[in-house]
Order: C-alpha cells, then structure tokens, then sequence
C-alpha cells in the first residue's frame, strides 16, 4: 500500500500536480513515521519530497519548517556534504530567502559551500554568490571568523576569496541582473 501511494505521489510531481503530489508524500510521512521511525530512510525520503513540492508551490513557511528538521536529521545522519543534504539546505536557504530571513538564509549558503567545496566548486561558488548579494548581511564578516552559525569551516581562505570576487563583480555591475535562485546566484544579461 506504501509503495503505490509513493509510486501515485512521485506520477503526480513528474507530472507538475504539486498539491496533489504534497498530499501524497504528507501521508507518507505520517504513516511511515509511525510505522519505522522519525530516521528511516523511507521516511526522510517522503520528507524530502514533500520539501520539493513546498518549493514548487511556493509554501515557504512549511517549507521552512520542514526543512529546518529533515537537514538536522540529515546532518546528523549523514553529514553537511551529502547531496540530499545540500539539497534540502538550498530549498531552506531559498525558503529563507523568500521569508526574508535573510542572515540565516546566507549562515546556510556558506556552511553549505563550505561542505559541497571539495565536490563541486561550483555550486559553492553560486552559493557564495547568492550572499554575496545581500552585503547587509555582512557575509565576510561571518567567514572571517572561521565559524558560522556554531559551524567549523574548513575551506574559509576559499570561501572568503570567492565572495571577495563576487562582490567585486557585482560592485562593478558587470552582469546586468544578478539572481538568486534555488541554486543560489544566477547571471543573466
């Protein structure tokens, strides 16, 4: 029964049905919660996907609590470098970001660039990029310390130079409109 009702959840995302998809995976987690654990592989996944669907439609203060317990347990589980767990912090950090909650929106760009560095530089760099846009923040400020958020980082040197780059790029208006995006900085024009 699980396994078709999570089959018929995952058929309405791939088919852009988000609510109907979110009521899905919300039983999902309710029932696998009960029956294996706040911890079970299966459980989280059903987390992670109604995560998704709260993005996609836009619910961000859901998104934001959900996202608050599904990246501690997969901190604690798997640790900060993990792909689901760089995930479920892009879609809190975004969350954040659409609440406003703007200093610890960028708290978790940074540990989050600071964790994927070593794997993909890339994303970091768009990571950093997206705090990079919000100078109020004060985000050198954060990484000159060397801890964010109780967070040890391993990689400040790095990331404090990308974010010099980019802040200097963004002063200078070389690109013609900088956006944030789930993934963090995205450059058009």
């Amino acid at each position: 029964m699980l396994d078709e009702l999570n089959d018929q959840a995952q058929a309405d995302y791939a088919a852009g049905q988000f609510s109907s998809a979110l009521a899905g995976f919300s039983v999902l987690r309710e029932l696998r919660a009960r029956r294996e654990g706040p911890y079970s592989v299966k459980y989280l996944a059903a987390m992670h996907d109604s995560v998704r669907c709260m993005s996609q439609l836009q619910l961000w203060t859901d998104a934001d609590l959900l996202c608050s317990e599904l990246h501690s347990k997969y901190v604690r589980t798997l640790g900060r470098g993990q792909s689901v767990t760089v995930d479920v912090a892009k879609h809190w950090a975004w969350s954040m970001m659409h609440l406003r909650d703007l200093r610890p929106a960028i708290g978790l760009y940074l540990t989050t660039a600071d964790a994927m560095w070593d794997l993909d530089q890339s994303g970091a760099r768009r990571l950093i990029g997206a705090a990079a846009t919000i100078p109020a923040v004060r985000p050198a400020a954060l990484l000159w310390q060397g801890f964010v958020d109780g967070v040890a980082l391993r990689h400040t040197d790095e990331l404090l130079n990308v974010l010099t780059g980019w802040t200097e790029q963004l002063s200078e208006r070389r690109f013609a409109e900088p956006t944030i995006t789930l993934d963090g900085l995205a450059l058009t024009g």
